[in-house]
């Protein structure tokens, strides 16, 4: 009977998170009660807990942490959010983003017809805000910074504004989902699975098959659904949104955009495999060489200045997702509640392969807490059953609950899908199929793609 209670408690927990975040309660309080319920409703002493999860590893019979603990990934996490919010600000500011979206267009779309202008255009954004993910750029601040490049690049091919979020939330997934990306899922995965060595290359030939799958049917489909709207003669109206301050004066060269863009991954991948952040600390002082005298100077403000507002206006930024911290202990919580045990065993009892169960456990998780508690749940069973006791190959687990943890990340609850369909002002009906379709259902495909190429040829792993 405790133990159907426990369960109970852990389904109101993210009842709780899904309802109240998506009436607009804030995370930061909301998180907090429905971990309150999860300690309550499981037995379990309340501020002995809470000091586990936020401060320290909980540690079993057997000396074995099974609590991480936030602050463990606060030291990886909190300061590459901040480093990555505050190159996204140079790189939006100094106008780089500018200078490379329009050379990506103009190169491409030289001599091109109104349609393949318009595919181009797509490609631009995405292949932007993807860049932006990879190299590790928060989303937040990604997602809504990139909101003036693509209103540029829309305005200038004539995509209808509806399509604005499906291209944002669509370059979000692949730039996270690519083998060497600094995405946090993928920092996740690495301090998760630290013990068995995983890096951010597991079963990378698995990953970039995932990101051709996902992006080349998002292509075709958006494609297919801009032309029918060009047919119908629907045209791009800026509605609440602004044209991007930045004209074609003084913007920094090509070539000084992409330094950055290739210092940050190359810098992580190899002197600073085990600080993704001091690759991204090292990323934002190439930034401020290469682009930092392009931020436009305020009337009596010093060159000097003029980038440290820049900065400033990036470490605000962080805060945000800096906030998001707390709601990993709701993932932490459960994983420590008693009832967590009859969940862990109706994944692994499920029949066939087990790291398809793997998979499927990592979607629903992801799905039923709205937020990365799911990823977080899904990786401590992976380190501590599916790996170790179902023989699922450590690679192959990082790949898979990666590729996962991009299915149901944008329900129409998720917080930044409601803050951008506000703030571009399109309705879900107009804006929310595309992303049902590009970030859900093809991402679903392309996670039973990858699991089965696993399972068929587990030398890929």
């Amino acid at each position: 009977m405790s133990n159907l209670v426990g369960l109970l408690g852990i389904a109101l927990a993210f009842f709780i998170v899904i309802f109240f975040t998506y009436k607009g309660f804030h995370l930061a309080y909301t998180v907090i009660v429905a971990v309150m319920v999860v300690f309550i409703t499981n037995g379990m002493p309340i501020l002995e807990t809470f000091s586990d999860i936020m401060l320290k590893s909980g540690i079993d019979e057997n000396g074995n942490a099974f609590v991480s603990g936030v602050a463990t990934q606060a030291k990886t996490l909190l300061p590459l959010y901040l480093f990555g919010a505050i190159f996204g600000k140079l790189f939006i500011d100094s106008g780089a983003a500018t200078s490379l979206s329009g050379w990506l267009l103009n190169v491409l779309g030289k001599n091109a017809d109104a349609n393949r202008r318009r595919l181009i255009g797509s490609f631009c954004i995405i292949f932007m805000n993807a860049i932006f993910n990879y190299v590790g750029v928060d989303p937040f601040a990604s997602l809504f910074t990139m909101i003036g490049i693509a209103t540029g690049v829309m305005a200038e091919v004539n995509i209808p504004r509806r399509f604005m979020p499906v291209h944002l939330v669509l370059g979000t997934t692949i730039g996270t989902a690519l083998p060497g990306s600094l995405a946090v899922p993928n920092i996740l995965c690495i301090n998760f699975l630290a013990e068995y060595n995983t890096t951010s290359y597991a079963a990378a030939i698995p990953g970039f098959i995932f990101v051709v799958f996902v992006f080349g049917a998002s292509m075709w489909y958006i494609n297919k659904m801009v032309r029918k709207a060009a047919e119908n003669k629907e045209d791009f109206e800026y509605g609440p949104l602004q044209p991007a301050n930045l004209t074609g004066e003084n913007l920094p060269p090509v070539i000084l955009t992409i330094i950055p863009l290739v210092i940050i991954p190359v810098g992580f991948s190899t002197i600073f495999s085990d600080a993704p952040w001091a690759a991204m600390a090292v990323g934002c002082i190439a930034g401020i060489i290469c682009f930092g005298r392009y931020i436009p100077k305020k009337d009596g403000v010093s060159r000097i200045m003029t980038i440290a507002d820049s900065m400033n206006n990036g470490v605000t930024i962080a805060g945000i997702p800096a906030i998001i911290l707390l709601n990993y202990t709701l993932g932490y919580a459960i994983e420590a509640a008693p009832a967590f045990g009859t969940i862990v065993e109706l994944f692994t009892n499920l029949p066939g392969p087990a790291l398809l169960s793997l998979a499927f456990m990592g979607i629903l998780l992801l799905g039923a807490a709205a937020s990365a508690s799911g990823l977080i749940i899904a990786l401590g069973v992976a380190a501590t059953v599916f790996i170790p006791i179902l023989g699922v190959d450590p690679n192959a687990a990082h790949r898979v609950l990666l590729v996962s943890n991009t299915v149901l990340d944008s329900l129409p609850f998720s917080g930044a899908i409601v803050a951008l369909m506000s703030i571009i002002d399109v309705k879900y009906k107009d804006g929310y199929p595309q992303i049902a379709v590009t970030t859900v259902l093809f991402t679903f495909l392309g996670v039973i793609l990858v699991a089965a190429l696993l399972i068929l040829f587990p030398g890929l792993a």
